[in-house]
C-alpha cells in the first residue's frame, strides 16, 4: 500500500464526489483546480497541473509580466495537501484541501506562498518558538442581484437586531465550520450595515493561514444556501467602514509566556519591536489592493498609525493582555492593517519574517501609546503608514528584511500584479473601485 492510499481511501469510503484544490495568488484571489473521486488518488500522487503564469495573475484576472516568470511556458503540480483536507457540507460530499506548488520533479517552487510560510514557521521553531496565529475576518453579507446588491442587515452596529436577521444564516455558519474542523471563537455583526465578523482558533501558522481559506470557502458555501451574497471585498460599500483581515499572534519561548506581569515579556517585546519596525512593508503585503488605502484611515481602527499599545484599537498594532482569568496563556498582539486581499500564507510569513528578526536583533520595543493617536499633537502624532498602495508597495520592494525572507521569486511578481491593478484600476473612482472588487473575494 502506498503512502498516499489510508487517507484517500478514507476520503472515497466517507463519500467523497469532488475534491477542490486551490492556492491563493498574488492578488490575494484564491483559485481552484477540481476532480472528481475516480481521479482523486492519481491528482494525490501526481499532482495537477498549473501555469507559473499564475503567478502574475492580476484582480481583473489579466496576466502581467515579470522577469522572474517565463509567460507561458512551464508547468507546476498543484498538491493537494490532505493533511488539512476538510469537508464543506455535512453530506461529505465535496471536501477541500490546500495545494502546495511544486515542479514536476516533485520540488518546491520559490514562487510558492505556502512554502514561504512554511519556511518561516520552521525559523521560528529553530529559534525556540511556539507561535501561534489567529485570523478575525470581517465580510459583508448581501441580498438581491449581484449587479444592484443590497446590503444584508441595516444595523445597528453590533446590534442584536441584525443578528436575529441573520439567525439561520449565522447558526448553520457555525455548524458548516465545526463540521469543516475550523469551529469558530466568536461570530458577531460588525459597525458596518451587513458587515460581520467570524474569529477562528489560534493555530500553528501554516495551519491558521489553511483555516482563513477554508473558513471563507465554508462562508461563501452556507451564505448561497441562504439566498445571499458575501464578500470579504476590502471595502464593499463606498462610504461604509472596510472589511478587515486582523491577524493575532503570540508565541511562547522555551515555555516563557508572550505575556508577562507588566505587559508583553522580554521576548515578545522584541517581537513585536520587529513588527513594529515593518510596518510599511508589511503594509504593501498585508493590505494591498487599489481600495486597501482608503479603508486604513483614522477612526476605522484599521492601523492607520505605525505605533502599538496595550488594548488600543486605532494603533496598528494592539497587545491584547487578556482577561485575568486567562492570563498570561492569553496574551496576544493584535495586527490591525490586513484586510482579505491580502494573501493569507504571504501574509502571515512577512509577519514572522518581521517578528523574528526583531527577536534575532533584539529590537528595543519603544513606549505603547495610551490613547487614540490621532488626538497627540503634530509634534508627538506618530507617523502614518503608507497613504497610497504604491508608498506601501515601495516600502516592500525597499524592506530587505522582507526580500531576504519572501525571495525575489515571490516579491518581484506579487509587485507586478499589485502595480498593474493600481495602473487598471487606480484611477477609478471609489465606488467604480470598489464594483470592480466586490465579487473577487
Amino acid at each position: 500500500m502506498s503512502v498516499t492510499d489510508s487517507p484517500v481511501d478514507a476520503l472515497l469510503e466517507s463519500g467523497l464526489r469532488m475534491l477542490i484544490t486551490s492556492i491563493v495568488d498574488n492578488a490575494g484571489i484564491t483559485r481552484a483546480k477540481t476532480v472528481p473521486a475516480a481521479r482523486v488518488r492519481t491528482a494525490v500522487r501526481d499532482g495537477i497541473g498549473l501555469s507559473p503564469v499564475f503567478a502574475l495573475m492580476c484582480a481583473d484576472d489579466a496576466i502581467t509580466s515579470s522577469p522572474l516568470v517565463n509567460g507561458p511556458v512551464g508547468d507546476n503540480r498543484l498538491m493537494p495537501d490532505l493533511g488539512a483536507v476538510a469537508p464543506l457540507g455535512p453530506d461529505h460530499t465535496v471536501f477541500w484541501a490546500p495545494a502546495d506548488q511544486l515542479t514536476q520533479d516533485h520540488e518546491p517552487v520559490d514562487i510558492c506562498q505556502r512554502a514561504a510560510l512554511r519556511r518561516q514557521e520552521a525559523r521560528a521553531v529553530a529559534a525556540g518558538l511556539d507561535v501561534k496565529l489567529g485570523f478575525e475576518l470581517e465580510f459583508t453579507v448581501f441580498t438581491g442581484d449581484p449587479g444592484d446588491p443590497a446590503v444584508g442587515t441595516i444595523g445597528p452596529a453590533y446590534g442584536v437586531l441584525a443578528m436575529v436577521k441573520l439567525e439561520d444564516f449565522a447558526v448553520d455558519l457555525l455548524e458548516a465550520l465545526d463540521a469543516a474542523g475550523v469551529p469558530a471563537e466568536q461570530l458577531h455583526p460588525e459597525y458596518a450595515q451587513g458587515q460581520v465578523e467570524v474569529a477562528l482558533p489560534p493555530a500553528s501558522p501554516l495551519a491558521a493561514a489553511d483555516q482563513s481559506q477554508l473558513a471563507r470557502l465554508v462562508v461563501h458555501r452556507v451564505a448561497r444556501a441562504h439566498g445571499l451574497l458575501a464578500s470579504f471585498a476590502p471595502i464593499t460599500v463606498a462610504g461604509f467602514v472596510g472589511n478587515g483581515a486582523h491577524i493575532h499572534f503570540s508565541a511562547s519561548l522555551d515555555g516563557v509566556p508572550f505575556g508577562g506581569d507588566d505587559g508583553p515579556s522580554e521576548h515578545a517585546r522584541q517581537l513585536i519591536a520587529g513588527v513594529l519596525a515593518e510596518l510599511d512593508g508589511l503594509t504593501g503585503v498585508l493590505a494591498p489592493s487599489v481600495v486597501s488605502a482608503d479603508r486604513r484611515v483614522p477612526g476605522n481602527w484599521a492601523g492607520a498609525f505605525a505605533c502599538w499599545g496595550e488594548e488600543n484599537r486605532e494603533a496598528a498594532l494592539r497587545y491584547v493582555p487578556g482577561s485575568v482569568t486567562s492570563r498570561p496563556d492569553s496574551a496576544n498582539c493584535e495586527i490591525k492593517i490586513g484586510d482579505p486581499s491580502g494573501n493569507a500564507y504571504l501574509s502571515a510569513a512577512a509577519v514572522l519574517a518581521a517578528a523574528l528578526t526583531g527577536l534575532e536583533r533584539k529590537a528595543v520595543l519603544p513606549p505603547g501609546l495610551d490613547r487614540d493617536p490621532a488626538t497627540y499633537p503634530d509634534d508627538e502624532r506618530p507617523r502614518r503608514l503608507p497613504l497610497t498602495l504604491e508608498d506601501a508597495l515601495s516600502a516592500l520592494e525597499r524592506s530587505a528584511v522582507l526580500r531576504d525572507a519572501l525571495g525575489d521569486a515571490i516579491v518581484d511578481p506579487f509587485l507586478a500584479v499589485r502595480r498593474h491593478d493600481a495602473e487598471s484600476l487606480g484611477g477609478l473612482s471609489l465606488e467604480d473601485r470598489v464594483r470592480a472588487l466586490r465579487w473577487r473575494y
